[in-house]
């Protein structure tokens, strides 16, 4: 029997199930995997193979040197220090380091492969390690938890209010620049112009609706969103054909070659769907409403916790929710698609929304106080009536569904 037809399973070198078939064959090529000749055995790309090798115990041996070295075992003198801080932080970043190494080795894989799956491991552990820190600072007073922001960067503290009119001085401010990188990115993970401009609007809604509190709501970039779609038809129109770094004939084909391996292995339309059914259309909205309320965290977050906005903890705090949105996206999707009775959210799916509920939280807990303007009347008003509206859309909706299938019986 052809092993690429049977309905076995088998382990990769990563440690992965895969099935063989039409994905195993595709999954194969996406890491470089060529059939033996006896059609049985497996083979890594040679000049690859050593990368989705385990290396477990070489590491943890390379991982206990680093140990010795940093926390000063055989020295211990000289590493003592009179200031009682700085061991703590040098404890904790290293507690933190060895649950990385861990989760990059041992950690379950995701659904995504490039340019590595011990890439995306390693992201979910640092999301681990966000959420439990999200968790210890939520239990904090407002004040300490500015306080141990210090921590992190010593350059936090006040946190001024910008206007960011578009002038030439903040043409090219990095909140500006986020703004553009992230609708970008938006479109290249959502990939649905409607729900892009659903996105946009929305949030959009949320500038009018929050700028009693946050006077800097004034920007607005449609033009990403028309480049982030651009991008996707030209990867979707693409045909891939991967080919091994051994089996290139040139120089430059396995340079090409080194760098494709950060592009998607292959590019599957995202089919959202949103009026397929009220069920659909909630979970579609549910999604909408994430996307929004992790943008708004990151604004109140930063206000709240006196974090400037030129300050790298914000780069940083953005680039790792992209990291994190990534495969939470595709997770999701890959949910709603699935038709199985008893099903479940994927890892970055289910560690996206505890982490947007406990910022939400914090921005609750720490922003008593802070924002002496109420709410205008006319927009209570708006978004009552917008509820009560989208309510009875969806019970009507559900109403004509459940009699058109009556009568389909």
């Amino acid at each position: 029997m052809d092993p690429r037809t049977s309905n076995q399973n088998s382990i990769d070198a990563s440690g992965e199930v895969m099935e063989y078939g039409s994905s195993n064959d595709q999954r194969m090529q996406d890491m470089e995997i060529w059939p033996s000749d006896g059609g049985g055995v497996e083979e890594y790309d040679p000049w690859t193979a050593w990368l989705y090798k385990p290396h477990t115990v070489s590491v943890l041996l390379a991982g206990a040197c680093l140990l010795i070295w940093a926390s000063g075992v055989f020295h211990p003198e000289i590493t003592s220090s009179h200031d009682k801080v700085i061991p703590i932080k040098r404890g904790v970043w290293a507690m933190i380091a060895v649950f990385l190494a861990y989760c990059t080795l041992q950690a379950p894989s995701t659904i995504l492969i490039r340019p590595h799956p011990a890439v995306w491991r390693l992201v979910h552990g640092m999301a681990v390690v966000y959420l439990v820190a999200l968790t210890f600072l939520l239990f904090q007073k407002r004040d300490d938890a500015r306080q141990f922001m210090k921590h992190l960067h010593p350059g936090l503290g006040n946190y001024q209010r910008d206007h960011m009119d578009l002038t030439a001085e903040t043409l090219f401010d990095e909140f500006v620049i986020a703004h553009v990188l992230g609708w970008w990115g938006k479109a290249v993970m959502i990939r649905n112009q409607l729900l892009l401009w659903v996105l946009s609007v929305g949030f959009e809604l949320m500038e009018l609706t929050f700028r009693h509190m946050l006077p800097n709501f004034n920007e607005c970039w449609w033009d990403s969103i028309w480049a982030g779609m651009h991008t996707v038809r030209y990867f979707d129109g693409k045909t891939y054909e991967w080919v091994g770094l051994s089996h290139q004939p040139s120089i430059m084909g396995k340079v090409k070659r080194s760098l494709c391996q950060f592009t998607p292995a292959k590019w599957d339309k995202d089919q959202w769907h949103p009026f397929m059914e009220p069920r659909r259309f909630i979970q579609v909205f549910c999604l909408c409403v994430g996307f929004m309320t992790v943008e708004l965290n990151t604004f109140f977050l930063k206000f709240c916790l006196w974090i400037p906005p030129r300050n790298p903890l914000v780069v940083y705090w953005l680039i790792l929710w992209w990291l994190i949105a990534i495969p939470a996206i595709r997770e999701y999707n890959t949910y709603l698609q699935d038709r199985k009775p008893v099903k479940k959210v994927g890892a970055f799916c289910w560690l996206s929304l505890a982490i947007c509920m406990v910022e939400l939280l914090i921005c609750m807990k720490f922003g008593h106080g802070l924002f002496q303007d109420p709410m205008p009347t006319w927009l209570i008003t708006f978004w009552i009536c917008v509820g009560i509206s989208l309510a009875l859309f969806l019970l009507e909706w559900s109403r004509r569904d459940h009699l058109r299938s009556i009568k389909q019986l």
